[in-house]
């Protein structure tokens, strides 16, 4: 077998919707862990960023997360895929023919939501403002402003991908359109994906919507990586996910704000204009 398409990322947008949607799909099956990492696991551990999931470090275990092995479309959904660089060529070798799903989000919303993630599960206790001050001060504040300002600079990112690949085998999907006309997008991904278009998913669940710790205490245990690593291994998901309802709580989503907004936009500006200059699109919404 071989897994037919890639969902590349970008982080916060809109993957983990996608890729619950393509699931339901009849003629598709996604990997039975979402994030297998595979083609970018020696650049994340080499980082420190492996946040103690079940590794995919061989192509055996890449395959077993397929178990029907029947007659479908094999599909995963990695973010991790997008920001490195030699991950495109290592993709293209395993399969020649394989298919590119890139999500694109306004880097300053993107940024904002991929820190208060990080917040959330205690991986980060500093003001987001802090991030952007002391990005040189060391690895781990290099490290923060990679995952919220690097991967945001799209334009040599989505380069990469439509330099190995061919353009008709990269599909791009803005976050806005997934959000406002999301019925419309997805069928276009099955057109894509050379699947029953016809075929409606259930768009009203939502996945992977905020949430925070109902107390500090929660926050400080639930940052200890090798605890969830460990008990992600010893217990079953379903149950995880039951344990996550109960400790965490549906909240209001913070806001940036105008100020610092609109610093952050002036970081992406440059990146902005060279990817409109790309992907022939205007992206102006993303400037205001």
């Amino acid at each position: 077998m071989k897994v037919d398409f890639f969902i590349v990322g970008a982080p916060k947008a809109g993957t983990t919707s996608l890729y619950h949607y393509l699931n339901e799909h009849p003629e598709i099956e996604m990997s039975s862990q979402k994030e297998t990492d595979f083609f970018s696991d020696l650049a994340l551990q080499k980082q420190g960023l492996y946040y103690g999931k079940n590794r995919i470090d061989t192509l055996e275990k890449y395959h077993n997360l397929f178990p029907t092995q029947q007659e479908k479309k094999y599909g995963e959904a990695s973010v991790s895929y997008l920001f490195y660089k030699e991950v495109p060529e290592k993709i293209k070798t395993y399969n020649n023919h394989g298919k590119i799903i890139i999500m694109l989000r306004n880097p300053t919303d993107r940024a904002f939501s991929h820190y208060l993630m990080d917040y959330r599960l205690g991986l980060i206790n500093k003001p987001f403002e802090s991030v952007l001050e002391n990005e040189n001060r060391s690895r781990k504040s290099k490290l923060f402003y990679q995952q919220y300002i690097e991967l945001g600079l799209y334009f040599e990112q989505v380069k990469r991908y439509l330099d190995v690949f061919e353009s008709t085998n990269v599909h791009i999907i803005f976050y806005q359109d997934f959000k406002n006309e999301i019925e419309e997008v997805i069928e276009k991904v099955y057109q894509f994906l050379g699947v029953d278009s016809s075929f409606m998913a259930e768009v009203g669940e939502k996945h992977n919507t905020f949430s925070s710790p109902k107390n500090n205490l929660i926050r400080k245990i639930y940052s200890l990586v090798f605890l969830r690593k460990l008990l992600n291994f010893i217990i079953p998901e379903t149950i995880i996910k039951s344990i996550r309802k109960m400790l965490f709580k549906k909240d209001k989503k913070p806001e940036l704000s105008l100020k610092l907004r609109a610093e952050i936009n002036q970081i992406f500006a440059q990146d902005i204009s060279l990817l409109e200059t790309l992907l022939s699109e205007d992206l102006s919404r993303w400037k205001k």
